[in-house]
């Protein structure tokens, strides 16, 4: 009888020890779980802020949008004497082809795209910045909105979609690409909108070096079943040469190169196809046909 006593009271105190820690368990499970998510949502909300801190920076216009100021006007067209600017003149015809596929192409995007270039994104999650713009153009309500995502440690991608009275509710994407965070490199995707889809017309290509000051910028033409499909025309600068600046242009018709100085306008040309030989054919400041100098 004692030993029954005594045996129940030990069985008693074991189940009670084993309720105890049965119960200091759980209570420790639970708090453990609590902490992991609180320490994940800490996590989560750091990871975020972090993302959010890490905004991209938008790429200059020049990355985009190629220069032809230097030929934006037609001498002989302003001076009435065709035979004196022949050199210049047909550079400015040969160019004048991409300056309209450009200006038509990319001007809106790019009027859009220059005025966010000075505004905040937003943050929508997701390693992704948005940016948003309304305004009017020739009497239409247009809404830009361009997107960055991040991809890795040295790229993003980005997009802009142009919403406006002939476009889907959705938008229509105008242009997308993807640029290095330290802006050097970046590659776009131009479109047009036809038959309620977009369809490419230019591939870019743009490197820059800022400490040579050197950079390249190249269009080519895209648009399906033309007779230029496949053609190219790349801007190319670098300050340490005489010509400084240049177009390297390939034509359905041959090549064409323009080489010129920045800063006096003066010039020269080559096209085997027009000229019917290899040499340069040269314009001064006023551009003039010139007998090339020897450089």
């Amino acid at each position: 009888m004692h030993w029954t006593r005594i045996t129940t009271i030990t069985t008693n105190f074991k189940q009670s020890n084993n309720n105890n820690i049965m119960k200091n368990y759980l209570v420790s499970s639970k708090l453990i779980a609590l902490a992991l998510i609180i320490s994940i949502g800490i996590l989560n909300s750091s990871c975020d802020k972090e993302n959010e801190d890490e905004k991209p920076d938008l790429p200059p216009v020049e990355s985009l949008v190629m220069d032809f100021s230097d030929f934006d006007t037609n001498p002989a067209r302003d001076k009435g004497i065709v035979t004196t600017y022949n050199n210049f003149v047909y550079s400015f015809l040969t160019v004048s082809f991409w300056s309209s596929i450009s200006g038509g192409s990319i001007a809106l995007p790019v009027a859009a795209y220059s005025y966010m270039l000075d505004k905040e994104a937003e943050y929508i999650g997701d390693n992704t910045w948005q940016w948003e713009y309304q305004f009017t153009y020739e009497q239409s309500s247009i809404t830009a909105t361009l997107t960055a995502e991040r991809i890795d440690n040295e790229q993003f991608s980005m997009e802009m979609v142009i919403k406006g009275p002939n476009t889907p509710e959705s938008g229509f994407k105008w242009f997308d690409g993807v640029v290095r965070y330290d802006h050097t490199a970046a590659s776009w995707n131009v479109y047009v909108y036809e038959d309620d889809s977009s369809v490419k017309l230019l591939e870019v290509s743009w490197t820059k070096d800022y400490e040579a000051e050197t950079s390249s910028l190249t269009y080519t033409y895209v648009y399906p079943g033309q007779n230029e499909t496949g053609s190219y025309i790349t801007l190319g600068k670098d300050p340490s040469l005489d010509y400084n600046a240049w177009y390297t242009i390939s034509l359905s018709s041959g090549m064409v190169e323009i080489q010129w100085d920045s800063e006096t306008k003066a010039g020269r040309v080559k096209s085997e196809s027009h000229f019917e030989d290899t040499n340069w054919h040269c314009w001064n400041g006023e551009l003039q046909d010139i007998t090339c100098p020897a450089l």
